[in-house]
């Protein structure tokens, strides 16, 4: 089955070893969700001072779903389609030293798959 990485990243899967099971280079032009933020005066509990914002997201502009392809995508992008079952965002992530992301051991299925499988 295709894979296409839709991240502004390279995405590599690796095993509990971290030796690499495949990796997919990043996007030219990578799946962005919109997000518009407006600045709200006042909330319970907040302290005076403490900007706050309200945020609302868009959808990105995906392919259309392929039969047999898979789309990689950011867990923001994910759950902006949750009727998409062909979306796959990185999980079980590995960080080097100083905090970055280098990796994932799995992929989560955007939206509610058809089949689950039990480990």
């Amino acid at each position: 089955m295709p894979v296409v990485n839709l991240t502004p990243h390279m995405v590599t899967v690796v095993d509990e070893r971290s030796r690499v099971i495949q990796s997919w280079p990043r996007a030219d032009s990578p799946a962005r969700v919109s997000a518009v933020r407006v600045r709200i005066d006042r909330a319970a509990g907040v302290p005076e001072g403490v900007p706050l914002l309200a945020e609302e997201r868009g959808r990105a502009d995906l392919p259309e779903p392929r039969e047999g392809t898979w789309f990689i995508v950011s867990s923001v992008v994910g759950s902006a389609h949750p009727e998409r079952r062909d979306l796959l965002v990185p999980s079980d992530l590995v960080r080097d030293g100083k905090g970055a992301v280098t990796a994932c051991r799995s992929f989560v299925i955007s939206g509610s798959p058809e089949k689950k499988v039990r480990p």
